[in-house]
């Protein structure tokens, strides 16, 4: 009982953070009327955005929202 609690309390932090993930160096595709098409993509999740300014070079999701 004493390691399974030890385990328990070992995973609390990475449960704290479960649901987000931060991607880096996005693709970036122009469109019509100026606006970009930012994709960030690993081997389990795939996000896209459209912004009208600049891809961020880091960007935080929400992984419950999109899997690939």
């Amino acid at each position: 009982m004493k390691k399974l609690l030890i385990c328990a309390l070992a995973l609390l932090p990475v449960a704290a953070h479960a649901g987000k993930i931060t991607m880096s160096n996005p693709d970036e595709q122009e469109l019509k009327g100026g606006k970009r098409l930012c994709t960030y993509e690993n081997s389990i999740y795939l996000f896209t955005y459209v912004t009208k300014g600049e891809c961020k070079y880091t960007k935080t999701f929400n992984t419950e929202d999109n899997e690939k």
